[in-house]
């Protein structure tokens, strides 16, 4: 007797398993507006960011950088919000939650650099409720006090009933080296 199988497709390696297509990290474009409305507004509902509307989010298209998985759909986002030349926020900063874990929001928010380096930004800044994230990206802790330009946005929101979750603010200045540009 022979110890071969019994079929020749026995005898084949299995088929690898296709691994998934990591998602792709881009300059947002208009038609993604109604994703990244849909992707932040689950977060603005629980109070952990802004609200943003999809007339604001579209104006502003510009400014947002996605990744998107091999579909087409945006998985996270993060925004640019200039405030001078000089000095500018990273916002909106939000990752689906079947995603999270999957370094999204760092590369997202890499992109958000890569964008205000290319703008000549020097400095920005971002608010946030955990400190490890911003933390973990070179961001030093430091107070919101430091923006007047932000606190002024958050008086006119909270004049028209918005409410103002406080968060921890942190601080980075951008070197001059932008490294890839995003596609």
């Amino acid at each position: 007797m022979h110890n071969f199988p019994a079929t020749a497709s026995a005898l084949r390696a299995p088929k690898p398993r296709k691994k998934a297509a990591l998602p792709t990290v881009r300059r947002a474009v208009r038609a993604d507006a109604g994703q990244i409305l849909e992707l932040v507004s689950q977060y603005a509902a629980q109070g952990l960011m802004l609200p943003r509307t999809l007339e604001q989010i579209a104006s502003r298209i510009d400014n947002y950088v996605v990744a998107a998985d091999a579909a087409g759909k945006v998985v996270a986002c993060a925004a640019l919000e200039e405030y001078s030349p000089s000095l500018a926020e990273v916002s909106s900063v939000a990752v689906a939650p079947s995603h999270h874990g999957k370094g999204l929001g760092t590369q997202v928010v890499l992109g958000v650099e890569r964008l205000a380096r290319a703008r000549d930004i020097e400095e920005l800044f971002a608010l946030s409720l955990t400190d490890n994230f911003f933390l973990s990206l070179a961001y030093k802790a430091t107070t919101v006090s430091r923006y007047p330009e932000k606190l002024a946005r958050y008086d006119v929101l909270s004049r028209s009933g918005v409410e103002i979750v406080p968060k921890r603010c942190f601080q980075k200045t951008l070197a001059k080296w932008g490294g890839p540009k995003l596609v």
